[in-house]
């Protein structure tokens, strides 16, 4: 048995020997061939290029934790070996940083691309998670369903940068800190991107904002973008935006018959006013101009039926009626239908008709819109 494991030792000692002289050889060849030491130069480039793509696309994906993970690692071997675990942790981290920063200053372009890559990667996950947490895309509208308008639409981009705003003021009070013009600026960008994305899915749309947001502010403040720091944002704004539109549209799809019809009706009046046709709470809208009721008798106009025949035995009762008197008849879930009356009214009345169907995915992205603005100064706080 001895005589088999010194044999088989010699034979491995042969085997490395063997190794170590074809290196050499190799190494000698490269020395002196022009062409082979630009060829390994280029290939020892090439694989520093792929380590930096992939550095910095694991940073971005983890949120900075791929650096802390290989942090920890070789702490935990250095601590094995009587080295203090507090200690090494902490200057592997420096060190791993520092490897990021020489990265950015020496393969740019490289670095750039991962960060991307790890963002694009990151955001396309909590995407594809969104169906498990109950989430819904988008539903069918009743047929006749207004559209959004100008009007809307900027309110929701301007919406959104108030939020953003808001977010940045509130955060930065918060830490016990005054916001600069620069930063409340750059969230202001950031959440209007944010809001002007929304049609692409509350997850994406919290990725652009997130990342247009943490883009700005550095621009502003006259620091180069970062493309990890964006990434970053981008994958935390778009977690933000994905879970917060499925908890709205969880919650206001949960919501009773009658909690459906109230936030039916106010999403309803919010949008009328919007549009320049803000409806009185009480009133008398005379059907054909010619009664007028003192004071005293007036009624809450969503009392009031709207008689569709001359021999008034078919009515309904409108949502909202403006001073124009465009009747309104707000509706909001997935399987609402109209009533036959009310079929009948949007027919006889035209143009004069406006019915309003908000569905949960508009009030998550509604949700996701006020929640992604969070994730610059989250990461700002953990720097």
């Amino acid at each position: 048995m001895l005589t088999q494991a010194v044999a088989l030792r010699e034979k491995l000692a042969k085997v490395e020997a063997a190794r170590l002289n074809a290196q050499r050889k190799l190494a000698v060849a490269v020395r002196g061939s022009p062409t082979l030491r630009k060829a390994s130069a280029l290939a020892q480039q090439g694989a520093m290029q792929i380590d930096t793509a992939v550095r910095g696309a694991a940073n971005v994906m983890t949120l900075g934790g791929a650096d802390r993970l290989a942090a920890g690692a070789n702490a935990l071997f250095q601590a094995a070996n009587g080295a203090d675990l507090g200690e090494s942790f902490r200057s592997n981290l420096r060190d791993e940083q520092t490897r990021g920063r020489l990265d950015a200053d020496q393969r740019p372009i490289a670095k750039g691309v991962g960060n991307a890559g790890g963002a694009v990667m990151g955001v396309a996950a909590t995407a594809a998670a969104a169906p498990a947490m109950g989430v819904v895309a988008a539903a069918p509208r009743l047929a006749g369903a207004a559209a959004l308008t100008g009007r809307e639409i900027a309110a929701i981009v301007g919406g959104g940068g108030v939020a953003g705003l808001g977010v940045q003021i509130g955060t930065d009070t918060l830490q016990g800190r005054t916001s600069t013009a620069a930063d409340s600026v750059g969230a202001a960008i950031g959440g209007a991107v944010g809001a002007a994305a929304l049609p692409a899915g509350p997850v994406r749309a919290g990725a652009f904002g997130a990342a247009a947001t943490t883009t700005a502010q550095d621009y502003l403040n006259g620091r180069t973008p970062s493309s990890e720091n964006a990434g970053q944002a981008a994958v935390l704004g778009g977690a933000f935006g994905g879970f917060s539109d499925g908890f709205a549209q969880r919650w206001s799809n949960g919501l009773s018959t009658k909690g459906k019809g109230n936030l039916g009706d106010l999403l309803g009046i919010t949008r009328s006013k919007l549009n320049g046709e803000p409806r009185p709470l009480v009133g008398y809208w005379p059907r054909n101009g010619d009664e007028v009721l003192d004071a005293e008798d007036w009624m809450p106009i969503t009392k009031k039926r709207d008689f569709l025949n001359e021999e008034r035995t078919r009515y309904w009762y409108p949502d909202g009626v403006s001073e124009n008197l465009i009747r309104f008849e707000d509706k909001f879930g997935f399987d609402v239908r109209l009533t036959p009356n009310q079929i009948l009214a949007q027919e006889l009345l035209g143009d004069k008709f406006i019915l309003y169907h908000t569905v949960p995915p508009d009030v998550g992205k509604a949700a996701s819109a006020v929640s992604s603005p969070f994730a610059p100064p989250v990461l700002d706080q953990r720097k």
